[in-house]
């Protein structure tokens, strides 16, 4: 089928501003449905913008896609950029005009990936009833909990390199410096981007000078998002994470479980099978979770190949995503019963087996909590301590943090996502280790995984960091899962004051996965204060991170006797 691209076409909202879209349509007559994708990347960036679906093979197939500029991004107009404000009305505004174009039928469904799928979100929050499905893929839930905070740490690296790499250009050009100013300026954010671990270590964080402070031509919403250190009505109100009642078209959520968004895709999916706006919602909204981390969808993530069936480009030896996707919306859009509602609503790849496996909800069902206990010696293992177990020791100095090795990251490339060998980390003294014995035979851990810790600092405030691991026959150890607690946020959204030396439970999320520990394979966890650049360092001293230009080194102190037994809290799954 022959397409059809019209680039730049203006598309206006309720205020006047005209934001500008790229359209790829059949060239034959006829009406269409319209596929949306609203990016503040570039429509015309085609490794983010086609990375899930192919926007040419989407019109050959019979859809017309719109891939837009956001306001003040790009060719669109509007100012300056803030994240995810302008959204909601935006999209409401876009999927209108959409749906109303003399080569569109009527029906509209919304995609994309990351800030896509956050886009796809607020609109299906209007309720448009020409919005009849979205497939948001690893899309933010709320800005707070698990997005540029969590639990309490701020994503600093994710935030700053989001800020000065992925916005920062092009938010220079749109500023209009002086041709005098403009190179100096380029240079110097290109050099800091360049430098990024350094300069993240410049203090106070509020007065950030790559994101140029003052500067409300730059990145305002940089300094903006500091001043939110805990929720509130201005980070509840630029997510949906309270709006699943009012979308009514059913949900395809893709994730990966090496995702810095993960945890935001099982919010959205529980959300909608259970305060969905409609029936369809409630009971065709789907989820996928890959072995992937954000934006990459290859079977090698980290140092692990998870087998070619793990690939976007062939998955589970089936199709891409784009024929995915595109199956879901021929279901949706053009009422074509293919089946796709049949399939599990459901579907999730378990490393170590490297196996798809279909599902019939998520959390499963089946998976039975188990507590392995953090023991004397380095130990690691489901029999309780005893009584009387001295407790271990370390010091967390803010000066020399653990640096960032793996995990759910999004930071420039010399820091790798996914699963890596955690050898650098496991000499450090700064770095508790407790390893179980060998399996004698297969553990499947599928779910959300928690530890509590029983724990004591000697300074005001401290973070604590926990990543289970999996450790090979040879001794190769890798990262699974992780989570960080900001031991004054203990209590969720309210802050409160840490007595020194006082031992107090903490409650960690290290989110989910679905792993098979193989025989013979070890189960090990690493505790320590830091990790660095991913969130920033707490000073210890009680002090907001944001604001701190002191530090002070702080003796943490890990229990696990009878009466407070540190453990890991894991979803197992028997045959």
């Amino acid at each position: 089928m022959t397409v059809i691209v019209e680039k730049n076409v203006d598309v206006a909202m309720r205020d006047g501003t005209r934001l500008r879209a790229d359209v790829y349509r059949p060239a034959a007559a006829g009406r269409h449905p319209v596929l949306l994708q609203r990016t503040p990347y570039n429509k015309e960036l085609w490794p983010i913008t086609a990375m899930t679906l192919d926007p040419v093979r989407a019109a050959a197939a019979g859809f017309a896609v719109v891939i837009q500029d956001v306001r003040a991004r790009w060719a669109s107009e509007g100012g300056v950029f803030f994240p995810y404000r302008d959204e909601r009305d935006d999209g409401y505004d876009s999927v209108a005009w959409a749906a109303a174009q003399d080569w569109a039928n009527g029906a509209v469904g919304c995609y994309g990936l990351s800030y896509m799928g956050g886009t796809s979100w607020l609109a299906a929050s209007t309720g448009h009833p020409a919005l009849k499905a979205i497939s948001p893929t690893t899309a933010p839930f709320d800005f707070w909990r698990d997005h540029f905070w969590r639990d309490g740490a701020l994503c600093i690296g994710t935030l700053a390199m989001w800020a000065m790499r992925a916005i920062g250009p092009a938010a220079l050009i749109r500023g209009r410096p002086s041709p005098a100013d403009f190179g100096p300026l380029l240079v110097k954010l290109v050099d800091d981007i360049d430098g990024f671990a350094e300069v993240l270590k410049d203090v106070p964080l509020d007065d950030f000078a790559p994101t140029r402070p003052g500067d409300e031509r730059f990145l305002p919403f940089f300094y903006e998002i500091l001043k939110h250190d805990r929720p509130d009505a201005w980070t509840d109100g630029l997510l949906v994470q309270d709006s699943h009642p009012r979308i009514t078209a059913p949900s395809l959520s893709i994730a990966g479980w090496h995702d810095l968004l993960l945890v935001s895709d099982l919010k959205h999916y529980r959300a909608m099978k259970e305060r969905g706006g409609s029936e369809a919602a409630r009971k065709h909204s789907r989820l996928v979770i890959g072995p992937w981390a954000h934006g990459m969808f290859h079977n090698v993530v980290g140092e692990i190949d998870f087998g070619f069936r793990a690939n976007g480009l062939f998955m589970d030896l089936r199709e891409d995503l784009t024929k995915f996707q595109l199956r879901w919306f021929e279901r949706w859009l053009k009422e074509e019963h293919n089946g796709i509602e049949n399939e599990a609503p459901v579907k999730i790849f378990v490393q170590g087996l490297n196996r798809w496996r279909d599902e019939s909800d998520w959390p499963l069902s089946r998976a039975s909590d188990e507590r392995w206990f953090l023991g004397p010696n380095c130990t690691l293992g489901t029999t309780p301590p005893a009584d009387g177990a001295p407790a271990d020791n370390y010091v967390y100095d803010p000066e020399n943090p653990c640096p960032t090795l793996g995990g759910t990251l999004l930071l420039p490339t010399q820091y790798t996502p996914g699963p890596l060998e955690q050898s650098p980390l496991l000499e450090r003294r700064d770095v508790l280790v407790y390893t179980s014995a060998p399996l004698a035979a297969d553990l499947e851990v599928t779910g959300h995984v928690g530890c509590v810790l029983y724990a004591a600092t000697s300074g005001r405030d401290t973070d604590w960091m926990v990543k289970l691991c999996d450790v090979h026959p040879d001794g190769r150890t890798y990262n699974v899962c992780d989570g960080v607690l900001r031991a004054s946020f203990r209590d969720g959204a309210n802050r409160m004051p840490v007595e020194p030396g006082e031992v107090i439970r903490y409650d960690i999320d290290l989110w989910a996965t679905s792993m098979l520990f193989r025989a013979g394979h070890r189960l090990r966890v690493l505790v320590t204060s830091s990790d660095f650049p991913r969130y920033d360092r707490n000073p210890n001293t009680g002090e907001a991170t944001t604001r701190a230009t002191r530090f002070e080194p702080a003796l943490q102190r890990i229990f696990h006797d009878a009466a407070r037994a540190s453990h890991l809290v894991l979803p197992i799954v028997r045959s």
